[in-house]
C-alpha cells in the first residue's frame, strides 16, 4: 500500500504515479485518520509520500505513522518518497523513529515550490520544468522499489537541519493569520479542502475554527480567486497548485 499526504498536489501526482507503476494502491492519509484503514493494496510492501515540513513530517503523518493500526499493518519492505524544493534533511529518519522500523529505501523528491506563506511559489514555467524531472525521477525510483532495492540516506547536515528546524514546526503551524479578503466568493473550496477541518464557512466567509493546522496551505492556492491570504505579504505572490497548472 502506497499512503501519501498531500496539500498543492505535488505528493500526490508522485504517489499515484508510484502506485500505478508498482502495482499499487495509494491511499491518502488525511481520509484514512477521519475513515477506516484500507484493506486492498499490496500487503508487503508499504510506501510513505509526503512534503518535508520544516525538515520534518507534517503533522497529520507524524500521527499517522504513530498510530499502531499503521505500524501493524507495515510490509517487510518499507519505502518513503518525501518530496521538497530542496531538501528533505533527516525526515525519512524521522519518520523511521516515529514508525519504530528500519526504512528500507528513502529518496528525495524535488516538486515544484509551493510553500506561500514563507516565498513565493514557482512560476508555471518553472513548475513544468521540476515536474518533467520529477517525472523522470520517480521513474527512476519505481524500478527501485519494483527490484526491491535497498537504499538508505545519510548525513550529519541533514541531522543538523531536522534538529533544528522541526521543532519550531509546532510553533509555526497557527492559524491565526489567515484570513479571506473582500475578493471571496464563499465557494467553501477551502472549506473541503482542509485535511484538519480547520475552516467553515460562517455567513458567506471563511472561518478558522482550529488554532492550529498542518499549514498545508492547500486553501491559499487552490482559491480559485486567490482571495485567501495570509499576514500582509502572500497577497503579493503567486499561487500554485497542480489542478491550477493542469489547467
Amino acid at each position: 500500500m502506497v499512503f501519501y499526504f498531500s496539500g498543492t498536489g505535488n505528493s500526490h501526482y508522485a504517489a499515484a504515479k508510484i502506485a500505478a507503476e508498482t502495482g499499487d494502491i495509494a491511499y491518502d492519509i488525511a481520509e484514512i485518520v477521519n475513515g477506516r484503514f484500507p484493506t486492498n493494496g499490496k500487503r508487503d510492501v508499504t510506501g510513505f509520500v509526503f512534503p518535508v515540513y520544516y525538515s520534518g513530517l507534517p503533522e497529520i503523518v507524524k500521527r499517522f505513522a504513530s498510530d499502531s493500526s499503521t505500524q501493524l499493518n507495515l510490509g517487510v519492505y518499507v519505502y518513503s518518497v518525501i518530496t521538497c524544493g530542496a531538501s528533505i534533511a533527516s525526515a525519512d529518519k524521522l519518520l523511521a523513529k516515529t514508525l519504530g522500523v528500519n526504512i528500507d529505501y528513502s529518496a528525495q523528491l524535488v516538486m515544484p515550490d509551493n510553500y506561500v506563506v514563507m516565498y513565493n511559489p514557482s512560476s508555471k514555467d518553472e513548475a513544468m520544468e521540476t515536474l518533467s524531472a520529477a517525472s523522470n525521477e520517480i521513474d527512476r525510483i519505481c524500478n527501485d522499489i519494483n527490484e526491491r532495492r535497498i537504499v538508505v540516506r545519510k548525513g550529519v547536515k541533514n541531522d543538523i537541519a531536522t534538529a533544528f528546524m522541526y521543532p519550531t514546526y509546532n510553533l509555526f503551524r497557527r492559524t491565526g493569520k489567515f484570513y479571506a479578503d473582500d475578493k471571496c466568493t464563499g465557494c467553501g473550496k477551502c472549506e473541503r479542502f482542509c485535511p484538519d477541518e480547520a475552516i467553515k464557512i460562517k455567513d458567506g466567509k471563511p472561518e478558522w475554527v482550529k488554532k492550529k493546522c498542518q499549514h498545508c496551505v492547500a486553501c491559499i492556492n487552490s482559491c480559485p480567486v486567490e482571495a485567501i491570504q495570509f499576514g500582509k505579504k502572500t497577497s503579493e505572490r503567486r499561487r500554485y497548485c497542480i489542478e491550477k497548472l493542469a489547467k
